[in-house]
């Protein structure tokens, strides 16, 4: 065999090794980064996904007794859109923001618990489609990470048109990392407003980003090395914030209800207590763990109980241990 045809093997070998290593890097980071957009029509026209998400018979917040308005705004060059349930005589408001492969549509039972609690007489409630779902522009979304600048323009916008200046973030998965990231990130932006993020509860949050991404991929037995790339790649993307995307380093300032399921196998238990380990003594911090429950859905299965978690939280003064979480005597 002449050296002349061994060169060009191994040179065939290298370009087929490198497209695809490529290949790999390319489908892994469009996996984390961006997902299809589920539109409303999707969940209005499908009974399974309406099952899924607590709303067979409900469409929009007048089938659960609210008066509301479709509200259009930017985030950057991103079109959102988003329901507005005003109380026009408070100037604080609730967001909901729903998580990755969803829409406002994913978050709209929450309405009841809001309404047991009363808290629309308090507050104003935003529903808000971010990016890459329901009605809003198709974008990557970064695992959550464009999320924080989506709810950051939220009460931005809030604040303009509608004299909002104190919100309580309740967020869902990805949606529940944005919020904190929102408040964290673009904190110095928020004072300079006059906004303030009074509250957060963190519904199944996505709770280390780089340790989640790590995780998928040992799940999908992607090689060490693509990880390592990939790696590199996102923290580029997210502006070299990714070793800021975890709760310890989110967390602290703002009173925040952290819930979550044993049983989620979306964002693991014992990722969020690795976290929460790090700032279990800040006395801003609450957890409330439920033995079962899947991935965002823990209310369904405990309607009482967690209800009674959000309504302690919120009327929280001081804190102590009581039944295996934190909270408010």
């Amino acid at each position: 065999m002449s050296s002349s045809f061994l060169i060009i093997l191994n040179l065939i070998l290298m370009i087929f090794f490198f497209v695809v290593a490529y290949m790999a890097i390319k489908y892994f980071l469009n996996q984390i980064e961006k997902y299809p957009r589920v539109t409303l029509e999707e969940i209005y026209n499908s009974k399974k996904l309406r099952q899924k998400y607590g709303i067979e018979d409900f469409i929009n917040p007048l089938d659960f007794g609210f008066n509301y308005k479709e509200v259009a705004y930017k985030s950057g060059k991103i079109q959102l859109y988003g329901w507005l349930l005003e109380n026009k005589d408070s100037n604080k408001a609730i967001i909901l923001s729903h998580g990755r492969g969803t829409n406002r549509l994913g978050v709209l039972r929450y309405l009841t618990l809001l309404k047991e609690l009363k808290l629309n007489e308090q507050y104003s409630i935003f529903i808000p489609d971010l990016r890459n779902s329901g009605k809003s522009d198709e974008s990557k979304t970064y695992m959550g990470y464009c999320f924080g600048q989506d709810i950051f323009h939220t009460m931005e916008m809030l604040n303009s048109d509608y004299k909002i200046n104190n919100f309580i973030l309740y967020g869902f998965s990805q949606g529940a990392i944005g919020s904190a990231i929102a408040a964290k990130l673009y904190n110095e932006q928020l004072r300079k407003k006059g906004i303030k993020v009074d509250k957060m509860i963190l519904d199944s949050p996505v709770s280390n980003v780089k340790k989640k991404i790590k995780d998928d991929a040992r799940k999908r037995k992607v090689p060490k090395f693509i990880v390592s790339i990939v790696i590199r790649i996102f923290n580029i993307r997210v502006g070299g914030n990714l070793n800021k995307l975890h709760l310890s380093y989110l967390l602290r300032r703002i009173p925040t209800l952290l819930i979550q399921s044993k049983q989620d196998g979306a964002t693991p238990y014992g990722m969020l207590m690795s976290e929460y380990n790090d700032i279990a003594q800040n006395k801003n911090i609450y957890l409330k763990v439920f033995e079962n429950g899947t991935h965002t859905r823990i209310y369904p299965d405990y309607v009482e109980e967690y209800t009674k978690t959000v309504s302690d939280f919120l009327n929280v003064n001081q804190k102590e241990e009581i039944n295996g979480w934190k909270r408010i005597k």
